[in-house]
C-alpha cells in the first residue's frame, strides 16, 4: 500500500547535469513531452491505487480497486475511519468507455470470494497479458473479522487472480448475471505472491514481482491511546515466478528471488511505491533485450547503513532487472526527482542505442519532498564500452493542483518497438516535429498544495481527470 512519509530534503535537492557522466549531449535527438487535459471526459471514476485492463476494443477500460480518497493521514486516533476508512475501499468494479465518456458499475459484493476482497484492495500488483489481466496481492480490510483484531482486520493478501478482460467487460455492460460475470475470473492462492506496493511484470514465461512488503493492522501511533498491532516486512527483493492454470486454480512455480541478499539494513531491493519500467538493454553488435528497471521507491531501513542513503529515505540508484534473473544496481545514475509511482513511457533510438524513460509528477519535485507537477527523462546512451547518463526537464502537467502520484498510464498501441513483449515507443526514425500520441494517465491522488499531509477540504482526493500525452521531436 502507498504510505508516504515526509522524505528528508536532502534527497531532493534538484539537479539536471550532476547525474550525467557527460556534459555534452548524448544523443542527437531530444523530444518535448506535451500534457494536455481532456476536458470533455466527465465519467472516469474518482480513483487511486487501482488497477485498469484495456479491452481489444482500447476504448473500454476494466477498473478495479483503489480508493476514493486522497492521501492517506498519519498517526491519529482511530486512525482506520480517519485515513483507511473501509467507506473509501472502491467497492465497484467499473468499465468505463473513452470514447462515448460512458461507465457501467458492477458491485464488488457480487464477486465469489476471494475476489469480493481481493478486488476492492488498494495497490494490488497487476499484469495485463493479451486479454488476461493478472493481479496479486493488495492491502485490504475484511469487514467479517472484529475492530478488536485489527492485525487481522486488515492484511496484505496472498491472492492471485486472472480476469478474462473482454469477456467482463462484455458482462457488465451487458448488465449480465453475477454468476456470469464471476465465470471470467480463475483464482490461486499461494504467500509467494503476497505484496503490495511493488509491481508486476511478465517477460517470456516469467512473471517479475517487483519490490513491495507485506503490511498488516493499521499505519497508526495509537488508537484511543492504545498502541495498535502493527506488521511490515519489505520483499526486500524481485520475485520471480511461473503461472499456470491447473483443473481450474492459477498455481505458482519455478520460483527464485533476485536480490543482493543483505540484510534488511543493507539492501538496496528494500523499495516499495516506485515507477517500474520496461528497460532495454543493447548489446555491442545493436541487438537488445528486454528486462525491467526499478527507479527510486521509498524507503531505505532506519538503521540502514549504506554509504550516502539517509535512513527513512528515498533510493536514488536504478536496479535493472534481466531475463536471466540477473540484475545491476547501476551507481553512475542518481535520481532526485519523480522518486514516487507515477504515469511513465519508455522510448527507444534504435541507431544511438539510447533508451529514454520519462516518469509524469507524482511526488518529488526540484527541491522538497513534496507533490510535483515536474516530468522529467531520463536518458541512457549504451554507444561504446560505456553507458552515459542525460536528464531532460520536461514542461510540467499544466495545473496549480498536482497530480501523478497513484495514476494509471494507458499507453497507444502504435508506434512500438517490433518484437517487444513490454510497452516500448520505437522513435528511432522520427525527425524534427514529428509527433506521436503516447497515451492517457487518468485517476490517482489531487493534491491542492503541495504537501497536503491527509485527504480532505484544501489537502487532497482521488482525481477523475484524464490527461492526454504526446511526444514532440525538437
Amino acid at each position: 500500500m502507498r504510505f508516504v512519509k515526509h522524505l528528508p530534503f536532502a534527497f531532493l535537492a534538484f539537479w539536471l547535469t550532476a547525474c550525467t557522466n557527460n556534459h555534452k549531449r548524448i544523443s542527437p535527438k531530444s523530444f518535448n513531452v506535451i500534457i494536455e487535459e481532456v476536458k470533455n471526459k466527465h465519467q472516469f471514476p474518482n480513483l487511486q491505487s487501482f488497477v485498469l485492463g484495456q479491452g481489444s476494443n482500447s476504448s473500454e477500460w476494466l477498473i478495479l480497486g483503489g480508493r476514493t480518497n486522497g492521501m492517506h493521514d498519519f498517526g491519529k486516533d482511530n486512525y482506520e475511519e480517519k485515513s483507511f476508512p473501509i467507506r473509501n475501499f472502491n467497492d465497484t468494479i467499473w468499465v468505463y468507455n473513452y470514447l462515448e465518456d460512458k461507465r457501467y458499475a458492477f458491485p464488488v459484493n457480487k464477486i465469489d470470494n476471494p475476489g469480493s476482497l481481493l478486488f476492492k484492495a488498494t495497490n494490488l500488483q497487476h499484469f495485463q497479458d493479451d486479454n488476461y489481466l493478472y493481479l496479486t496481492g493488495g492491502y485490504g480490510e475484511n469487514d467479517s473479522i472484529s475492530n478488536d483484531n485489527l492485525l487481522e482486520r486488515f492484511d496484505t493478501y496472498a491472492d492471485i487472480a486472472r480476469i478474462d478482460i473482454d469477456g467482463m467487460i462484455s458482462d457488465i455492460v451487458a448488465n449480465a448475471s453475477a454468476e456470469k460475470v464471476n465465470t471470467n475470473i480463475i483464482y490461486g492462492f499461494d504467500k509467494l505472491a503476497r505484496a503490495t506496493g511493488g509491481e508486476l511484470y511478465k517477460l517470456d514465461d516469467y512473471f517479475y514481482l517487483a519490490g513491495g512488503h507485506v503490511y498488516k493492522g493499521i499505519f497508526s501511533v495509537k488508537r484511543n491511546n492504545t498502541i495498535t498491532p502493527t506488521s511490515q516486512k519489505y520483499l526486500n527483493s524481485v520475485h520471480r515466478f511461473k503461472l499456470s492454470e491447473i483443473d481450474g486454480r492459477l498455481k505458482l512455480s519455478d520460483f527464485s528471488k533476485i536480490t543482493d541478499g543483505f540484510s534488511d539494513d543493507s539492501t538496496q531491493f528494500r523499495r516499495r511505491d516506485l515507477p517500474v519500467t520496461p528497460s532495454i538493454n543493447f548489446n555491442s553488435d545493436s541487438s537488445w533485450e528486454e528486462g525491467i528497471a526499478m527507479y527510486a521507491g521509498v524507503f531505505a531501513s532506519p538503521d540502514n547503513k549504506i554509504n550516502n542513503i539517509n535512513a527513512n529515505g528515498a533510493w536514488k540508484w536504478p536496479i535493472y532487472i534481466h531475463k536471466d534473473g540477473t540484475y545491476l544496481i547501476d551507481s553512475g545514475f542518481e535520481q532526485h526527482t519523480n522518486i514516487y509511482s507515477a504515469p511513465s513511457f519508455v522510448a527507444v533510438d534504435q541507431n544511438f542505442k539510447t533508451v529514454y524513460t520519462t516518469i509524469i509528477g507524482g511526488i518529488g519535485s526540484s527541491n522538497r519532498a513534496a507533490y510535483s507537477n515536474t516530468t522529467t527523462t531520463i536518458i541512457k546512451n549504451m554507444e561504446g564500452n560505456r553507458v552515459v547518463y542525460d536528464t531532460i526537464l520536461q514542461p510540467p502537467i499544466p495545473s496549480e493542483n498536482f497530480y501523478g502520484a497513484e495514476a494509471f498510464m494507458v499507453l497507444n498501441k502504435e508506434n512500438r518497438l517490433n518484437n517487444a513483449q513490454l510497452d516500448v515507443f520505437d522513435i528511432t526514425q522520427l525527425i524534427k516535429n514529428d509527433k506521436i500520441e503516447i497515451g492517457l494517465f487518468c485517476g490517482g491522488i489531487e493534491a491542492f498544495v503541495y504537501n497536503p499531509g491527509g485527504n480532505g477540504k484544501g489537502k487532497s482526493k482521488a482525481s477523475n481527470k484524464i490527461w492526454k500525452v504526446t511526444l514532440v521531436m525538437r
